[in-house]
């Protein structure tokens, strides 16, 4: 959510269907200044020596005393170094600071620059085959998915990717509840079920339902993922000094909670970084590292409100997901693609909470894993 502020007007940011829709304000905003990230984010970088800018708040407010029809504030993820920008007739000005602004540090929500200006065409190959994510019964050959608007196609969807696994599916049948539209798929060969889910049980497993067209731009990667039960690995400092030195830079010094190893392929692997709340926000960072070097990252930020519930020892009950008790919510990955029309990577996330399970992808933009569509579905007690 962002807020446009002098009018204290409310402004929608979301995911539909993969695209990032503001309003038609903001929107605007954004384009005039996507158009110019690379001088801004250079102008930043040599002000505050390296220092990359990680947010973003499209403002509309008065900046040391002048009023503006819009203007920008970028800013690091503690928001202690922050830059205004004014769009003119010479392009992009920095025009002041956020210490020289007539307006309140609570009364802006921030997001995160990798969704500055990001805008997912329809004609996306992942986003028009719109993969659905299914829940397995697998002593039933049952595969159960759900979506919030019936699908033209649901019947016409015929594989089903888990890992590196690609396997025939039959649709089944279709019901409806109040948590929406829910398919049901058996695979065609029962007996495929063993080797394709080898070592996991159903609550390990969220496979992804799409029609075999898919598997013409996406092609499913072997890796190695983590799984609850086994030790936790975490990033070692020793083995990994330089990533370790490039966390410190890009999060400015932001201390580390905690750090989980979650997949690996081949000189690639992905980790969970969890850094120290702060007074109003939390951080918790997937990131991919390559070769020895941190290559792009998600960073999952939440706004902490101070009149939110809390728990009896003082500890914030809804962050980033309902009831987390403060806790980040570790993601799992199901699925890690070649997306080959557009030549990059794509990690297919699940998200255990305890209402709901939240399903999103990320697709590799280094230095960003940009989030390109997301879903959710309620746990049923």
């Amino acid at each position: 959510m962002l807020l446009v502020l002098g009018t204290l007007v409310q402004v929608q940011a979301s995911v539909i269907d993969g695209q990032f829709f503001f309003d038609e304000e903001t929107a605007y905003i954004g384009r005039i200044y996507y158009n110019c990230l690379q001088q801004m984010q250079e102008e930043y970088s040599e002000m505050y020596q390296g220092s990359l800018p990680e947010k973003f708040c499209a403002l509309k407010a008065n900046v040391d005393g002048e009023i503006l029809d819009d203007c920008l504030c970028l800013s690091n993820c503690d928001e202690d170094l922050q830059l205004v920008y004014k769009h003119t007739s010479r392009g992009v000005e920095v025009i002041g600071t956020y210490m020289g602004m007539a307006v309140k540090q609570d009364r802006i929500d921030w997001q995160p620059i990798y969704k500055f200006g990001e805008w997912i065409s329809p004609d996306d190959m992942t986003i028009r085959y719109n993969p659905l994510w299914a829940t397995p019964i697998q002593a039933q050959n049952v595969f159960r998915t759900c979506s919030d608007h019936a699908l033209k196609d649901a019947t016409t969807r015929d594989r089903m990717i888990f890992k590196p696994h690609v396997n025939p599916i039959k649709y089944n049948r279709t019901w409806k509840d109040m948590d929406g539209t829910h398919y049901e798929y058996k695979l065609t060969d029962p007996n495929v079920i063993k080797k394709m889910f080898r070592g996991y049980n159903d609550p390990q497993i969220t496979a992804i339902v799409v029609n075999h067209k898919f598997l013409e731009t996406h092609k499913p990667l072997q890796y190695s993922r983590w799984l609850a039960g086994e030790p936790e690995i975490s990033l070692s400092r020793k083995d990994n000094s330089y990533v370790w030195e490039q966390i410190n830079q890009r999060y400015h010094n932001r201390k580390v909670v905690s750090t989980k190893w979650l997949a690996s392929m081949g000189e690639m692997s992905v980790w969970l970084v969890v850094f120290q709340q702060q007074a109003n926000n939390a951080l918790a960072s997937i990131i991919v590292v390559k070769e020895g070097e941190l290559e792009s990252a998600f960073d999952d930020y939440a706004m902490i409100s101070p009149e939110g519930d809390r728990t009896e020892d003082g500890r914030p009950m809804h962050v980033w997901m309902v009831a987390d008790y403060g806790e980040y919510c570790e993601p799992e990955i199901m699925a890690i693609m070649h997306n080959t029309w557009d030549n990059c990577l794509e990690f297919y996330i699940r998200q255990s909470g305890s209402e709901c399970q939240r399903y999103y992808i990320l697709r590799e933009r280094a230095p960003w894993l940009i989030k390109i569509s997301e879903c959710s579905e309620s746990i049923n007690e």
